[in-house]
């Protein structure tokens, strides 16, 4: 009798235990918050996902088309900030100064960004015992909207000890606080507005490095814009201070470094130094299908067969796409296959090179030479045979 006793006890202690664990995170708070100029064209969207929190609060930073209107009749409390000289970091802090202290949990979402729905109900059942956690990003889309560039960004946290850093591609990191993250299963699509310029970006990534010249980040992320305006001098002696600095241990993002450098080698017509890049690379970050993906592709355009075959094998083994920012869709596309299938052809290896086609064409039925390459290394190996 004593024994049962004690069982049932401890099952109702349990049963207590789980249905308190339960009260407690329903009961939790939760606040989607934001930043806003001239979003008017995206509230819909944006509320209609927005809204499952308890709460949406949006700093919007001076808009002219209706936005703030848009917003608040759909149920957002909306306040009118003023950040000049203009930076994220600073937008972004006044945006979660501005939310309630009774909040637990801050959700970061911009307006060209929806949270698929049913978002909240896995945030309660994730959260518990958590002081941030990370999401599936969708960051880019394809035509037909299928998820592009995905990995897990940092957009969730607790309403006290978090704050925003960097004037431009800012992340939110914990402050004097015990940092418990968590990944969490909802996902977060980007819908970005392509006539919205991004000109602004190297002002305040050049403000970043003069402010953090020793953060690995702010290197990187300056010498990487520097590629996207065409500076490839000032970029590859960014991204070489980037891939060098002692600082710099995040193999990934060296990885990321070493690739851009080898693209802005070859703009700059110094093939030799960008194919050692390229391959220090692959050397980095092995796993990395991208980096094999970039070797194979350097390797195809200088006709190093050998090189090219042996690299789009090595990124073809490597199945399970990265969760880093540093995911790149096309060497998860049709384009290694394509690019492998040619350097077999070249070496003899007909078989592989017609499997390798035949993938390529599968990827990306639309391609027309792709079908016509499948149809070419056919019929020539008949021929051989």
């Amino acid at each position: 009798m004593r024994s049962n006793a004690i069982g049932a006890q401890s099952i109702e202690a349990t049963l207590w235990w789980q249905a308190r664990a339960v009260l407690s995170v329903s009961l939790m708070k939760v606040c989607v918050y934001a930043i806003a100029l001239d979003e008017a064209k995206h509230v819909e969207a944006f509320m209609a996902t927005a809204s499952e929190a308890d709460l949406v609060v949006v700093a919007d930073t001076g808009s002219r088309d209706g936005t703030v209107d848009a917003l608040t009749a759909a149920g957002a409390v909306v306040h009118r900030i003023s950040i000049r000289p203009w930076r994220f970091d600073d937008a972004r802090n006044a945006a979660l100064a501005l939310v309630p202290a009774d909040v637990d949990v801050c959700v970061s979402v911009d307006l060209d960004e929806v949270l698929a729905p049913g978002w909240r109900s896995l945030l309660d059942a994730e959260w518990e015992g958590a002081t941030a956690g990370t999401c599936h990003y969708v960051w880019s889309h394809d035509a037909d909207g299928r998820p592009g560039l995905t990995f897990r960004a940092d957009r969730v946290h607790q309403r006290h000890g978090y704050r925003w850093v960097n004037p431009c591609h800012e992340v939110v990191v914990a402050d004097r606080v015990i940092e418990r993250k968590r990944p969490l299963s909802f996902v977060l699509d980007h819908w970005p507005d392509p006539s919205k310029p991004r000109s602004t970006y190297l002002d305040l990534l050049e403000v970043g490095f003069a402010e953090r010249p020793h953060d690995p980040r702010s290197v990187h992320y300056l010498g990487r814009e520097y590629m996207f305006v065409g500076r490839y001098s000032d970029a590859v002696r960014l991204l070489t201070t980037h891939v060098t600095m002692p600082e710099s241990t995040w193999a990934d993002e060296r990885s990321a470094s070493l690739r851009f450098m080898g693209r802005c080698l070859l703009a700059l017509q110094r093939e030799r130094e960008a194919q050692a890049a390229i391959r220090e690379a692959t050397e980095v970050a092995p796993w990395s299908r991208e980096a094999w993906s970039e070797y194979a592709g350097i390797a195809y355009g200088q006709e190093l067969w050998q090189v090219c075959y042996e690299a789009a094998k090595r990124a073809l083994d490597i199945t399970d796409p990265s969760t880093s920012v540093f995911l790149e869709p096309e060497a998860w596309g049709e384009r290694v296959h394509d690019i492998g299938s040619i350097a077999a052809w070249h070496l003899g290896h007909w078989d592989e090179s017609l499997t390798l086609a035949e993938e390529a064409a599968v990827l990306a039925p639309h391609i027309e030479r792709l079908r016509s390459n499948v149809a070419w290394i056919r019929a020539r190996i008949e021929d051989v045979r």
